[in-house]
């Protein structure tokens, strides 16, 4: 049976089925042909899925980031960042990485941060003289970091199906996200001195001041999220409660929000979150039936009969987890592979948190990965911009995240510094 369902999956997938309709097909498929599987078994996995006081969270961060987009927020993060490093050789493209880095602790989701700073920062990385592929390679990354950076989208579903506390996930991520936006600032450098990108002046500690003090008000949304969340005050869905209530205030108080945009952010909201919704509801059964087959077992077996050493094993879910992550979107992967894979960690002895940030890191690195990332299409939609052209400057920030992955891989530390040091 386990054969039938991943057949019937691929050749969905080959006909161009959507991903969560194929995982829907195939599972029903395969529940009918089993009569030790009753058919309200389907009803009960969509449901209950779904019945999940953390995946409330989700709509609650699209809006936080609709809210921050809409009151002007994405705009003075980004005049901040300039007035911080612009001076800097590479100087406006280290500002979009560590604009991508400040919105990240926000909306948790890399196609809402790309998308937002994509408008913005294309047409002046352009005019200073980068290459608008390189520019939209960029802040394709640069947003990626949304589900590594907390909070994260995607670490909320994990959470949901690993039952793994979301504040140390959350915490686990902070120093890979730091560290991947050094790399691509390292990068960054090196790109302008070859193509002789040049420097501007330095403006002064005045106006770096009058910078902060501008968007002093967005950056309080980003504490008001962690904040919350590491003293353990709020969970992370009543965090996202608290950062939309601040939005809106914010957003009215400084006169950049009406209730017509605000009707928007709700309608973006909710657009934005019933693509996972619906994906992690089909997902679910899908990955109940590979667990009823007893797929978990088959690979555990599998790994063992090959290796113990528990850096190889790692090393190959990370393959996996990436030419899988290069066909189909991430949240979809997470929740077919994951339940496959977590039996593993009791049998090598992972910490669960590592092999998560393992996990989820290997996710975004596939989904800025041709032939499909996600992220670039979006950015190049946004801009209007040839997809061959991104996809010709996006290798070196392909091999800066797995760089990243090797680091986290190898030395877990990375990862489990703050969640050690903080719980």
């Amino acid at each position: 049976m386990i054969l039938l369902v991943v057949v019937l999956f691929c050749i969905l997938l080959v006909l161009g089925v959507p991903v969560a309709y194929s995982m829907a097909v195939s599972s029903i498929v395969v529940i009918v042909a089993d009569p030790a599987l009753p058919s309200t078994i389907m009803a009960q996995k969509i449901f209950t899925s779904l019945d999940s006081f953390s995946f409330i969270a989700i709509p609650l961060f699209m809006m936080a980031g609709s809210l921050m987009n809409a009151s002007g927020i994405t705009e003075k993060l980004i005049e901040f960042c300039r007035a911080l490093v612009g001076h800097l050789k590479g100087g406006l493209a280290h500002a979009t990485v560590i604009t991508g880095m400040l919105m990240a602790g926000v909306s948790g989701s890399s196609v809402a941060d790309s998308s937002a700073i994509a408008t913005v920062m294309v047409p002046s990385l352009e005019k200073e003289g980068y290459d608008r592929g390189f520019a939209c390679a960029l802040i394709s990354s640069a947003g990626s970091l949304g589900p590594i950076i907390p909070p994260s989208i995607i670490m909320i579903v994990y959470s949901g199906v690993v039952s793994i506390s979301i504040g140390k996930l959350f915490m686990a991520g902070l120093v890979p996200g730091i560290l991947l936006g050094i790399g691509m600032m390292i990068y960054n450098y090196f790109y302008a001195k070859k193509h002789q990108i040049p420097q501007t002046k330095f403006a002064g500690v005045e106006n770096i001041g009058r910078t902060f003090l501008k968007c002093a008000g967005a950056l309080v949304m980003p504490f008001i999220i962690l904040g919350g969340i590491i003293s353990g005050i709020v969970t992370a869905t009543e965090s996202g409660i608290l950062a939309v209530i601040y939005g809106i205030i914010y957003g009215f108080f400084t006169k950049n929000l009406t209730v017509k945009k605000l009707k928007e952010c709700v309608h973006d909201a909710v657009g934005s979150s019933a693509q996972p919704m619906i994906i992690i509801a089909f997902a679910s059964l899908f990955g109940y039936v590979l667990t009823y087959y007893g797929l978990g077992s088959l690979v555990g077996n599998f790994m063992m009969s090959i290796t113990t050493n528990k850096y190889i094993v790692l090393l190959l879910i990370f393959a996996i987890i990436y030419i899988a992550g290069m066909f189909i979107e991430s949240t979809a992967i997470l929740l077919i592979l994951v339940p496959v894979f977590s039996p593993l960690i009791p049998l090598f002895n992972f910490d669960p948190l590592h092999f998560a940030i393992v996990c989820i890191v290997s996710l975004v690195l596939g989904g800025i990965s041709p032939p499909v990332g996600i992220v670039m299409y979006v950015v190049s939609s946004v801009t209007k911009t040839d997809l061959s052209r991104i996809i010709r400057h996006i290798w070196p920030f392909v091999l800066i995240f797995t760089a990243g992955v090797m680091l986290v891989i190898f030395v877990p530390q990375i990862a489990l510094f703050f969640p050690s040091l903080l719980y």
